[in-house]
């Protein structure tokens, strides 16, 4: 019983936020980041792409682009407008959109039940794009 009750307790205090597997980098990478109202907010993948939100001379990375979701003044970067990554409660965060055309999921940090949402940084590191 309370091996049961252990089980439990642990699958209920578990994120259940889209954890992104190394196996799923492919997926990820080239893809576009597309706010709700259509801007273009760069890409994902490694950081010598020219357009990818990891490369430090990217306009998409900066902390002053409006474009950028790293600018904590812009409606994709700061952490109290529904259309951000960084707002956990955002309910419009960008969309990512594979190469192919199809909408993977949102570039989200939260929240932690909506598996939809991918967090910049655990793509980031899982694949190895910093």
């Amino acid at each position: 019983m309370k091996s049961i009750l252990f089980i439990i307790t642990s699958l209920l205090s578990t994120s259940i936020l889209a954890d992104v597997k190394a196996w799923e980098c492919g997926k990820f990478e080239g893809a576009r980041i597309v706010g709700s109202d259509g801007t273009s907010l760069g890409k994902l993948g490694p950081k010598w792409d020219s357009n990818s939100i990891f490369n430090d001379s990217s306009e998409y990375s900066t902390t002053w682009s409006p474009n950028s979701i790293f600018n904590s003044s812009s409606d994709y970067g700061n952490s109290y407008s529904s259309d951000s990554v960084f707002n956990e409660s955002a309910s419009n965060p960008p969309r990512i959109i594979s190469e192919e055309g199809e909408e993977i999921g949102k570039l989200s940090v939260g929240p932690s039940w909506d598996s939809e949402r991918y967090d910049p940084n655990d793509i980031k590191y899982t694949c190895d794009w910093d």
